[in-house]
């Protein structure tokens, strides 16, 4: 007697659901779906917001600030007082300067060397009558932050005094530095006269 054919037992297919729990009422579910919806938007926002924070805190702890200083006498070690006439090129800022344009203005008018400004000043300055100035060029050039250079120095001396007084006269009224630099961001700005807040550009080529 043959023993009867064996069944094989059917298992039930596995039901796999992508979709969350639900609570079986309406109102519910879509309150808790609103409500996880609501915190992953507050969670990127805050993320968003981080961000730009930290953006700017970069920024400010990177921002060069350009000035220029004249002075008319300085004080020498022994602690004598000599009539010298100097221009300070100084970043106060928290980030280096990187100088990539500078102009001297003579009523307007637009000059990039120190001699130049000087003729315009007055016609008698010449290399051989304005004797004993040195110079370097402001731009392209770079400053690092808290640091200042001297950029023109012209020493008072019985030779060119009367020259040395009619120049600085003129020149309080006549002359005017402007400049534009950047931030190791590549983030720049142009310094102008009588203007505390640099200008914000997007690059300093013309």
């Amino acid at each position: 007697m043959s023993a009867p054919p064996q069944q094989s037992a059917v298992l039930p297919e596995p039901h796999n659901s992508h979709e969350p729990p639900k609570s079986g009422h309406r109102l519910a579910d879509l309150a808790v779906a609103l409500s996880a919806v609501f915190i992953s938007l507050c969670s990127l926002a805050l993320a968003v917001h981080h961000g730009r924070t930290m953006q700017r805190l970069v920024e400010a702890n990177s921002r060069p600030f350009i000035q220029f200083i004249t002075s008319n006498g300085e004080t020498r070690r022994d602690g004598d007082s000599v009539r010298v006439l100097t221009v300070t090129v100084s970043n106060p800022g928290a980030g280096a300067a990187r100088i990539e344009d500078f102009v001297i203005l003579i009523d307007g008018q637009r000059v990039t060397r120190w001699p130049e400004a000087f003729a315009l000043l007055d016609p008698r300055a010449t290399p051989a009558t304005l004797g004993g100035m040195t110079y370097s060029d402001v731009a392209p050039s770079y400053l690092k932050a808290g640091s200042d250079e001297v950029v023109l120095r012209w020493p008072r001396t019985e030779e060119n005094a009367a020259l040395w007084d009619e120049i600085l006269a003129r020149g309080r009224e006549h002359v005017q530095f402007e400049a534009c630099y950047c931030s190791i961001f590549d983030e720049c700005w142009i310094e102008q006269p009588h203007i505390f807040r640099p200008k914000p550009v997007r690059s300093c080529r013309k």
